[in-house]
């Protein structure tokens, strides 16, 4: 009667791997790890939405799709060049057309498929605004 092997859990794979690896090899791992399982760095939990806005920057103005957004920013997804500092508004319309959101900001990240936006927001009705869009999400 033949025997059947164990095949070994993730933990005791992973282990025995870790074991072999040169302390050079380990401390990058941990780094990869940490880097990977940190918590959410964001004040504020993203909504995904999906919709057009109007955005302007300098002289110029574009419409552009949000991939996501919270009270804190929006992710618009395009592939003009931008800067990280560069200040822009961004304007979200309701689908009836009636409601317009006007929200400045400025851009903080910039990666291959679009830019992240922290709204600058100074007095408490602007917050209100962003919120209100929010729960209509």
């Amino acid at each position: 009667m033949a025997s059947k092997v164990k095949k070994p859990t993730v933990t005791e794979r992973l282990i025995s791997l870790v074991s072999e690896m040169s302390e050079g090899q380990k401390k990058a791992l941990l780094d990869v790890l940490d880097s990977n399982l940190k918590p959410e760095r964001r004040n504020y939990a993203r909504k995904a939405y999906f919709t057009l806005v109007d955005l302007a920057s300098q002289d110029h103005a574009y419409r552009e799709f949000v991939k996501n957004i919270s009270e804190g920013g929006v992710y618009i997804q395009t592939s003009r060049s931008f800067s990280v500092g560069e200040e822009v508004v961004v304007m979200f319309s309701s689908r009836d057309s009636k409601e317009h959101l006007k929200v400045t900001g400025h851009i903080v990240r910039v990666d291959g498929k679009g830019i992240g936006v922290e709204f600058k927001i100074d007095n408490p009705l602007g917050r209100l605004s962003v919120r209100s869009l929010l729960k209509k999400l």
